[in-house]
């Protein structure tokens, strides 16, 4: 009798070492919940769930459905198709908005690529800028829509691959990140773009327009948002 108590207790230990043991590795190979769009590609993990969408440019809507237009003019036509007659100086529209439509609060970060290109410029009366020499311009402006909720991360842009870079951070209207509310939808980060007043015959018809994109992590379970995003660099390499 003592002998068969004795083994099962055995067992028992050895049970119980084999659960920490798996216990341990789960916490090793923790997936954080993460969501990233652009135009190109998505990726959702989790039940982080945002959507980019530019109701204005393209039609999308919150939910990711889209609108058309019955009765579209030249001046009230969506921005996407204002840009296909791009001339120097042009206004198109473009209103990049995200929705949070998860259960759970996260953070977030917009990106916004602005191809740059070393031409002449001129001011909106015609006066060639910098003597006329070609110097290093962003192709494309914007102004910041101020009830974004969104702040840059930096004041400097990244430069990379002909284009500046810009990342801005969710801020609620403050000075400092926090996390964006389950369900919240974030105002446009700005509503147009205009295409730079560029001195004709310098820019050819394969110049890249002007990117958003975004990222966006689990806020619960950190520290702050500079301990999620170095989990999300590190779960992303």
């Amino acid at each position: 009798m003592e002998k068969s108590k004795s083994s099962f207790k055995n067992r028992a230990k050895i049970l119980a070492a084999i659960c920490v043991l798996a216990l341990l590795s789960l916490g090793g190979t923790m997936a954080y919940m993460t969501d990233h769009e652009s135009a190109e590609n998505k990726f959702t993990v989790g039940k982080v769930d945002f959507n980019l969408y530019e109701r204005n440019w393209d039609g999308e809507r919150p939910d990711g459905t889209y609108a058309t237009s019955s009765n579209a003019t030249a001046s009230n036509a969506l921005g996407i198709e204002q840009a296909e007659d791009m001339y120097a100086g042009k206004e198109i529209t473009k209103d990049p908005a995200i929705k949070n439509n998860s259960k759970n609060d996260a953070y977030l970060r917009m990106t916004v690529k602005v191809p740059v290109a070393t031409v002449s410029t001129a001011d909106r009366d015609g006066n060639l800028l910098n003597g006329g020499q070609p110097q290093e311009t962003p192709l494309f402006t914007y102004d910041l829509n101020p009830d974004s909720g969104m702040r840059l991360v930096s004041p400097w842009p990244v430069k990379e691959n002909g284009y500046h870079i810009y990342e801005y951070m969710y801020t609620g209207g403050g000075y400092q990140e926090i996390p964006v509310p389950a369900g919240h939808d974030i105002p446009p980060l700005f509503y147009t773009v205009t295409f730079a007043n560029v001195v004709g015959g310098q820019i050819d018809e394969n110049t890249e327009f002007i990117h958003v994109d975004f990222k966006a992590i689990q806020s619960g379970g950190f520290n702050g948002p500079e301990d999620a995003w170095r989990a999300y660099d590190n779960q992303s390499r």
